[in-house]
Protein backbone atom coordinates (compact mmCIF):
# COMPACT_ATOMS: atom_id res chain seq x y z
CA UNK A 1 0.00 0.00 0.00
CA UNK A 2 1.21 3.48 -0.88
CA UNK A 3 1.77 6.04 1.73
CA UNK A 4 -0.49 8.53 1.97
CA UNK A 5 0.67 12.22 0.44
CA UNK A 6 1.28 14.67 2.79
CA UNK A 7 -1.75 17.13 1.75
CA UNK A 8 -3.98 13.62 2.31
CA UNK A 9 -2.25 13.42 5.53
CA UNK A 10 -3.01 17.42 6.45
CA UNK A 11 -6.70 16.70 5.12
CA UNK A 12 -7.63 14.03 7.46
CA UNK A 13 -5.40 15.87 10.23
CA UNK A 14 -7.51 19.21 9.31
CA UNK A 15 -10.78 17.46 9.06
CA UNK A 16 -9.99 15.64 12.65
CA UNK A 17 -9.32 18.77 14.47
CA UNK A 18 -12.60 20.51 13.14
CA UNK A 19 -14.85 17.60 14.04
CA UNK A 20 -13.33 17.18 17.39
CA UNK A 21 -13.96 20.99 18.33
CA UNK A 22 -17.32 21.01 16.64
CA UNK A 23 -18.43 18.50 18.95
CA UNK A 24 -17.32 19.62 22.42
CA UNK A 25 -18.75 23.19 21.76
CA UNK A 26 -21.69 23.94 23.53
CA UNK A 27 -25.21 25.03 21.44
CA UNK A 28 -24.23 28.83 21.75
CA UNK A 29 -20.91 28.26 20.94
CA UNK A 30 -21.32 26.43 17.59
CA UNK A 31 -24.23 28.96 16.49
CA UNK A 32 -20.93 31.49 17.20
CA UNK A 33 -18.97 29.33 15.63
CA UNK A 34 -21.53 28.64 12.48
CA UNK A 35 -22.01 32.60 12.35
CA UNK A 36 -18.34 33.52 12.53
CA UNK A 37 -17.16 30.90 9.76
CA UNK A 38 -19.94 32.21 7.49
CA UNK A 39 -19.07 35.51 7.75
CA UNK A 40 -15.16 34.17 6.94
CA UNK A 41 -16.50 32.15 3.61
CA UNK A 42 -18.79 34.75 2.81
CA UNK A 43 -16.22 36.34 -0.21
CA UNK A 44 -14.27 32.76 -0.98
CA UNK A 45 -15.45 31.22 -4.53
CA UNK A 46 -18.48 28.75 -4.66
CA UNK A 47 -15.97 25.49 -4.58
CA UNK A 48 -14.47 26.80 -1.37
CA UNK A 49 -18.05 27.28 -0.21
CA UNK A 50 -19.06 23.87 -1.17
CA UNK A 51 -16.81 22.37 1.00
CA UNK A 52 -16.82 24.34 4.06
CA UNK A 53 -20.17 23.35 4.14
CA UNK A 54 -20.29 19.94 3.51
CA UNK A 55 -17.70 19.57 6.57
CA UNK A 56 -19.60 21.56 9.15
CA UNK A 57 -22.94 19.21 7.49
CA UNK A 58 -20.86 16.16 8.46
CA UNK A 59 -19.98 17.95 11.91
CA UNK A 60 -23.96 18.53 12.75
CA UNK A 61 -24.54 14.97 11.60
CA UNK A 62 -21.94 13.16 13.58
CA UNK A 63 -20.10 12.21 11.05
CA UNK A 64 -16.52 10.60 11.60
CA UNK A 65 -13.61 11.88 9.21
CA UNK A 66 -14.15 9.38 6.38
CA UNK A 67 -17.57 10.48 6.15
CA UNK A 68 -16.99 13.93 6.45
CA UNK A 69 -13.70 13.49 3.51
CA UNK A 70 -16.30 11.69 1.47
CA UNK A 71 -19.19 14.40 1.95
CA UNK A 72 -16.57 16.43 0.85
CA UNK A 73 -15.85 15.63 -2.00
CA UNK A 74 -19.23 14.97 -3.37
CA UNK A 75 -20.06 18.75 -3.06
CA UNK A 76 -17.28 19.33 -5.37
Amino acid sequence: MMAESEPIKRLHADVKKFLEVYKVLSPEGRAQFEAQMAGAIKNQDEKSKKLYYALLKAAKDGKDIAEAIEEMKKAT
